[in-house]
């Protein structure tokens, strides 16, 4: 199975045109946002401390997993802690942009919150095989209006892709959150289809319908820290539906369609200064 997961992996993204989950959500959010940072490239002003904090949480887990993968060894959460404490550290104090933490909060507070989350995810945590960590995907998206594909391809990392007894896949994903997740979250869930549809094109779907199943491992950042997993499965229609928009935004970017989207999205906007004097 390995070889089939990894048979994907030697795509190098920035040698190619391709769009990511996270920069299709940035689009959707503010395409003035999008503009700033994918086609402007502008330097940040700020930093929300959530970014490293998450960042150092992963970093983390993934040598937790990649540790299990090559050697069976099932790291400590302790030593998780000295992997997240280092990261953290490494990206607040020598970040060269203004770090913003919430009120209450700032470095002590944010690694007692991660000692406490990595003691939660070791606890808690049942592994199945291990078939990838961090396993680069790239796939074609189809034309809807020329036919043939796309000129961008769709690209990411699924943070772990598992398989159960019967070698049915199951891609995982680590999320750090305030809240749980909603019904309306998960049925709604924009990166769950994105990580569908990948699998399904690399020909690694485990359902009649091309879907692949979407596990959520949530480490949920609350007075009492705990830890929940959210399954979520795709239909093709929804994967159509992906790729319809896929279209829409790709072709938006191709026209310089990135008009400025005011909201909520602005509260911790890396580029809000320069968006309020940018006229």
């Amino acid at each position: 199975m390995s070889v089939a997961i990894n048979q994907h992996s030697g795509k190098d993204f920035g040698q190619e045109p391709h769009i990511s989950y996270s920069q299709l959500t940035n689009f959707l959010i503010c395409p003035q946002r999008y503009r700033y940072q994918y086609v402007l490239e502008a330097e940040w002003e700020r930093k929300s401390a959530a970014l490293p904090f998450g960042s150092a949480i992963h970093r983390a887990v993934e040598n937790y997993y990649r540790a299990l993968q090559e050697s069976g060894e099932v790291l400590s959460a302790e030593t998780l802690f000295d992997i997240f404490e280092k990261v953290l550290e490494q990206e607040v104090l020598n970040s060269e942009v203004e770090i913003v933490f919430k009120d209450g909060e700032n470095l002590d507070t944010l690694k007692q919150q991660g000692a406490e989350l990595l003691k939660v995810f070791t606890s808690e945590i049942k592994p199945q095989k291990i078939v990838g960590v961090e396993v680069p995907f790239s796939v074609k998206v189809p034309d809807l209006l020329n036919r043939g594909f796309l000129p961008v391809r769709l690209v990411g990392f699924f943070d772990l892709v598992e398989a159960d007894s019967d070698g049915v896949y199951v891609v995982v994903e680590l999320k750090t959150s305030a809240m749980r997740f909603s019904e309306v979250k998960l049925k709604h869930d924009l990166q769950s289809t994105v990580y569908s549809y990948a699998m399904a094109q690399m020909g690694l779907a485990t359902s009649d319908n091309g879907s692949t199943l979407v596990r959520y491992d949530v480490l949920l950042k609350q007075k009492q820290v705990s830890f929940e997993r959210y399954y979520v499965s795709r239909t093709l229609e929804e994967h159509q539906r992906l790729v319809q928009l896929l279209n829409q935004v790709v072709k938006a970017v191709d026209l310089g369609v990135f008009y400025r989207l005011n909201g909520w999205q602005c509260g911790e906007c890396q580029f809000l200064r320069r968006c309020m004097s940018d006229f």
